[in-house]
């Protein structure tokens, strides 16, 4: 496991997933979220930067996934997300030549995962198929988890708080 990032490069760089309500709140970025629909229609219309909400104008952040893949039994979520979702996020990256931030924001971090042995992130799915564990770490940065850095932010208290997943850059 690479050491944590605590720094907010993550805010303007990267594939990121965020489940942490306050860091969501501070970055004002409640009205800006965009649903997963909307991320795959902005793809399809080439990036049109005019349309795209931005925080801090360099960060897009993506609500859905997680209800996505809830709904699908593990083994097809992810064949999907390998399938479409990632190259989505590749060309997320490549179009913004990644001097911007790609945010997934997926709330439960309970149903986070963190598999340190294997260098591995999972995620718990819900509803039908609960009990089931994705590999999602896996699919959303194409394999190379050994990239991926928590992202902890100092309490008042002095203690990290672990409030998602950063990955600097994806091939």
């Amino acid at each position: 496991m690479r050491p944590p990032l605590t720094d907010d490069v993550w805010i303007r760089r990267g594939i990121n997933i965020l489940w942490d309500g306050e860091t969501l709140a501070q970055l004002e970025a409640a009205p800006k979220v965009i649903s997963l629909r909307r991320f795959f229609e902005l793809f399809e219309s080439g990036w049109p930067e005019d349309q795209i909400p931005f925080i801090n104008d360099n960060a897009l952040m993506v609500a859905g996934l997680d209800v996505a893949i809830d709904a699908l039994a593990a083994e097809e979520a992810e064949h999907w997300i390998e399938q479409e979702v990632y190259t989505k996020i590749q060309d997320f990256q490549s179009f913004f030549d990644s001097q911007c931030a790609l945010i997934f924001w997926m709330a439960e971090k309970s149903r986070w995962r963190e598999n340190a042995s294997e260098n591995s992130y999972e995620w718990h799915l819900s509803g039908k198929y609960k009990g089931q564990l994705l590999p999602i770490g896996r699919c959303i940065w194409n394999g190379a988890q050994n990239g991926v850095r928590r992202i902890e932010i100092t309490e008042v208290k002095g203690k990290n708080q672990w409030i998602g997943l950063h990955h600097h850059r994806i091939s």
